[in-house]
């Protein structure tokens, strides 16, 4: 019941906006009485916070992959599906993502940005030993530019509905961390 009432708020709120939604409206896009709304949620804020806590628990989990097997092809392979995983998790649920990435999630992503950009710098070192990463970068900052700019073209995707496909920021963000990263190749 508390998911069907969370899909039902973020829908109306994707379409007709936070202010533009009442309980009354979520319990009735739920297909439950407004009672029923209050065993789960205090109010439409909580509802909102729930959102924003379900994106940055899924963002976590998501960006905390196998860690791949030894040589700079598999370290490709792992760093792909973390890309892939991380994309289309903001396309499963649009209304979600649209109604999360609209908000004002500065605060719950200041709280959870040091943790992806330290899990993905760990990742960056593993494949600076793997050889398929340069050592000539500052993986930190790597990180940094990498996780932001990826989260920027998903932002851009999600909540101004340019991209209908996934796959082709993957496509793109995959291509550039490699451009960006592997080790210049002898001409």
């Amino acid at each position: 019941m508390q998911a069907d009432l969370l899909a039902a708020a973020a829908r109306l709120f994707a379409t007709r906006g936070f202010s533009d939604v009442a309980i009354a409206d979520i319990a009735r896009a739920a297909d439950v009485a407004t009672g029923t709304f209050y065993s789960y949620f205090t109010s439409k804020d909580d509802v909102l916070l729930q959102l924003r806590c379900s994106v940055l628990d899924g963002l976590l989990e998501r960006a905390a992959p196998e860690p791949a097997g030894p040589g700079a092809d598999a370290w490709w392979q792992t760093a792909t599906a973390v890309i892939d995983s991380t994309v289309r998790f903001w396309f499963e649920d649009r209304d979600r993502s649209r109604v999360v990435l609209r908000g004002s999630i500065a605060d719950d992503a200041a709280q959870i940005a040091p943790v992806l950009a330290a899990n993905f710098a760990e990742g960056l070192r593993a494949g600076q030993q793997s050889g398929a990463v340069t050592r000539e970068i500052d993986v930190e900052m790597a990180a940094g530019l990498l996780i932001h700019g990826a989260f920027g073209l998903v932002y851009h995707a999600i909540v101004h509905d340019d991209t209908k496909d996934p796959a082709t920021l993957v496509a793109g963000i995959t291509a550039l961390a490699r451009h960006l990263l592997e080790p210049a190749r002898a001409q």
